[in-house]
């Protein structure tokens, strides 16, 4: 990582259709406080396997829990192109991220695999975007509002 670098990216790729990439950014001088209150809110939890159907004192709980971990913002984009296979997806959401987050960069596999808390809490926020739209949960039920800034939206139809 370069001195220029503000924050690092934890990657998510969602394989099935609709496909769909979740960026979490985390503060490059913070990564470790961040592991460390992630880590203590989810290892060992029983993450639900969806976030509509979880039960919404789990949800407020996991929220709560979610709240001290420091982050950047977070960035959910789902590619439902009726002609687009997952590698192209995946080219083309990382594209965009790429363009729109240019001061950071995602952390290397390696790095990340070192890190279960936020690797948990980028996985739990990737399901909390596959909601549909129009489930609208309490802010102490919604995952989404922990993040300061947040852009949750689906790749242009005419994306080159």
């Amino acid at each position: 990582m370069t001195d220029r670098l503000r924050a690092v990216w934890l990657l998510d790729w969602h394989a099935d259709t609709p496909y769909g990439l979740t960026a979490l950014g985390v503060p490059a001088d913070r990564l470790s406080e961040a592991e460390e209150k992630a880590a203590s809110a989810l290892v060992g939890q029983a993450l639900p396997a969806s976030w509509q159907g979880a039960d919404p004192a789990l949800r407020r709980r996991l929220v709560a829990a979610c709240r001290p971990v420091p982050t950047t913002r977070l960035w959910h984009v789902s590619d439902d192109r009726p002609v687009t296979d997952e590698a192209r997806a995946r080219q083309d959401c990382l594209r965009v991220l790429a363009t729109e987050q240019p001061e950071a960069e995602p952390l290397p596999a390696d790095r990340v695999s070192r890190l279960p808390g936020l690797t948990a809490l980028v996985r739990l926020t990737a399901l909390v975007c596959r909601m549909p739209p129009e489930v609208w949960l309490d802010a102490d039920e919604d995952l989404l509002d922990v993040f300061d800034r947040y852009t949750v939206g689906y790749l242009p139809d005419d994306l080159l």
